[in-house]
């Protein structure tokens, strides 16, 4: 089990946004939700930007094996990727909080909801990877071509859906389209023939195929160290990567198209269109559902006929960093780089980190994350690696400094987790 990775990442759709408190800090049972009547449109949106995203990712390797070969080293292994990705835009929450009238009193004209976006994929993968030095050792160089096993994938995009507000009734001008493959469902309509989600129906499994490619490198500065006769030089070690570079191509016959059914003038909506706002019996994923029912019956998707395949590119992603050793086979510090690149938005991190090795089978890494961090959260990794037995390692980029009574992260807006266990049968021989 050579790696087990947990990430979410968002710019502000953690729960300090949503909950206030209304009792013993630090209790979820006793706060309120942003809908109560007590919390102010100014206190709530004051954490929402014009667009708010959620990135989630999950990477299982269930197995791997690797062995020396020449100069080389090989690998194989097997394992399930999945992440999804969500945005929702400045208007979206203010319509949540605000319904009809803003906080004078006074009548809204409208809400603009467009670049509302989600995307979810799944798939196995099976990698095989080499990796060699070069230049007395200077430039390590790897590549892994994977072969990837779609088991589903969903992209929703809302270009366009403007409410507009009356005394006893709201408009609604939509155009959504939903394309994807998720086998073993199908669109469901209630008895208005309202489009009502999807409903289980038929046999999942492998619905499509691709190609993947992760390319990295390392190289030593010796090149400086020789050019300006210092020796300094010779610590510095330069590294990047990009992983997840590829495609999947899903099949035609368990693909859909939805779009928003054709109108002629905007559909009307009765006034039991607006939420309540006092907060109170509900939970917050109560409400939440409400609204995007009522959204969801707004942008009313149907089947457009289309039938054929479609190709997803993978969710990229880049790194680079700078390591400077401090003490020879001890103590180091450095920087790290990573960006994602995604449909909805592109996420970048940076990370300064020291790793310290007292002794030959231990090492622990303390890391701070810049964009995420938010001078609040600090990252943790420990490897043990004994001559003989089991080598494992685990690691969090965000350490979470509060929990509420429920152990639920409060104002974190990065969590993650990695855990990896591999079993060393025979050391790399030396000349």
């Amino acid at each position: 089990m050579s790696n087990i990775c947990v990430d979410y990442k968002t710019n502000s759709l953690n729960l300090e946004t949503f909950m206030f408190p209304g009792g013993p800090a630090g209790s979820l049972k006793n706060s309120v939700t942003f809908l109560h009547e007590g919390i102010t449109t100014e206190q709530f949106m004051s954490n929402i930007f014009n667009n708010n995203y959620a990135n989630f990712d999950v990477d299982w390797t269930f197995a791997g094996a690797g062995f020396y070969k020449d100069d080389g080293f090989w690998f194989v292994d097997l394992g399930i990727r999945a992440y999804a990705n969500f945005n929702a835009p400045y208007d979206l929450f203010n319509f949540a909080k605000q319904g009809l009238t803003d906080s004078n009193g006074e009548l809204v004209e409208g809400y603009d909801m467009k670049n509302i976006r989600g995307t979810a994929t799944c798939y196995f993968e099976l990698g095989v990877g080499h990796s060699r030095s070069f230049l007395d050792d200077k430039l390590v160089v790897g590549l892994k071509a994977k072969a990837l096993f779609g088991l589903a994938n969903g992209n929703l995009r809302v270009n366009k859906l403007d409410l507009n507000t009356g005394i006893d009734k709201w408009t609604v001008d939509a155009n959504a389209a939903f394309e994807g493959t998720l086998p073993g469902f199908v669109p469901d309509y209630d008895e208005d023939g309202l489009f009502n989600g999807f409903k289980k129906e038929g046999h999942s499994g492998i619905s499509g195929f691709g190609l993947g490619f992760d390319l990295g490198a390392t190289y030593k500065l010796s090149c400086l160290a020789d050019a300006l006769n210092n020796e300094i030089f010779n610590r510095f070690t330069f590294s990047a990567a990009f992983t997840d570079i590829g495609f999947i191509g899903w099949s035609s016959k368990r693909t859909m198209y939805l779009a928003t059914k054709k109108q002629e003038k905007p559909v009307t909506i009765a006034g039991d269109f607006i939420i309540s706002t006092n907060g109170e019996g509900e939970s917050l994923g109560d409400q939440i559902e409400v609204i995007f029912d009522k959204l969801k019956d707004a942008v009313n998707l149907e089947e457009t006929g289309k039938n054929s395949g479609r190709t997803t590119g993978l969710r990229t992603k880049m790194n680079w960093g700078l390591e400077y050793e401090i003490i020879e086979n001890q103590l180091s510090a450095g920087i790290l780089s990573t960006t994602y690149f995604t449909p909805v938005s592109n996420v970048t991190e940076f990370t300064l980190a020291g790793a310290y090795k007292p002794v030959n089978w231990f090492e622990a890494g303390l890391s701070y994350s810049f964009v995420y961090g938010n001078f609040k959260t600090f990252g943790l990794a420990l490897n043990f690696v004994p001559s003989k037995g089991v080598n494992v390692f685990l690691a969090s980029d965000y350490l979470i400094p509060r929990w509420n009574s429920d152990f639920i992260p409060t104002t974190s807006k990065a969590v993650n987790f990695q855990v990896g266990l591999t079993i060393p049968l025979e050391s790399k021989k030396t000349s």
